[in-house]
């Protein structure tokens, strides 16, 4: 009975180190890439969002039926995350950047900003993702429910959209695509935001 113990503790002991190992190697980041990430964010914590993440955004300008579209790849999450901890004069914890990266592993992730004409546009934006020719429908989408509201009319939006990137290599060129929903008879809007995710870390 004993040795039956023995071999059972043994048995989980290794699963449990192999459960381990796939975890970290499933990581999108290298431990060299992720202290890059980190770096990144702490000599860069003085700038602000739009800035930060300049590299990874296109802006289509302030316009009704537009945008800017962010790419969260796991670089910037983790630099984000850098950039924040800096800020607030904290050290970044290893186990919050472990499960962001595990978080992001499986997904492919935009900040939306978006440009409207009515207070709730941003509930009844659509999105998809196209690669390859094939639509792809998001995992989540949220919008903020109501808009905030600038001087010249101007309805803004935020929020975030995930994608499965299963079957999407890390070279691809993918294509993130918003569909207006007119408030009353006007036609619908599409406005295309094309990543080439090679091109960013």
């Amino acid at each position: 009975m004993k040795k039956l113990l023995i071999i059972s503790i043994s048995l989980i002991i290794i699963f449990s180190g192999c459960f381990k190992k796939r975890e970290i190697t499933n990581l999108p980041l290298s431990p060299q890439e992720i202290e890059e990430a980190i770096n990144y964010g702490r000599t860069k914590a003085n700038l602000t969002f739009t800035e930060f993440t300049e590299k990874w955004t296109i802006d289509y300008g302030y316009e009704q039926g537009k945008g800017k579209v962010t790419l969260i790849t796991p670089f910037l999450r983790i630099a984000l995350l850098s950039k924040n901890a800096t800020e607030k004069r904290q050290k970044i914890d290893m186990k919050v950047i472990n499960l962001a990266l595990k978080d992001i592993a499986d997904k492919i992730v935009f900040k939306v900003t978006l440009y409207g004409d009515y207070p709730t546009f941003g509930r009844t934006a659509k999105f998809y993702l196209e690669y390859n020719n094939k639509k792809i429908q998001p995992l989540s989408a949220f919008m903020s429910p109501y808009s905030q509201f600038a001087r010249d009319y101007t309805h803004i939006s935020e929020g975030e959209v995930k994608f499965s990137n299963q079957g999407i290599p890390k070279t691809a060129k993918v294509k993130l695509f918003v569909v207006f929903i007119p408030y009353e008879k006007e036609k619908e809007t599409t406005c295309s935001f094309e990543f080439d995710l090679s091109k960013y870390k």
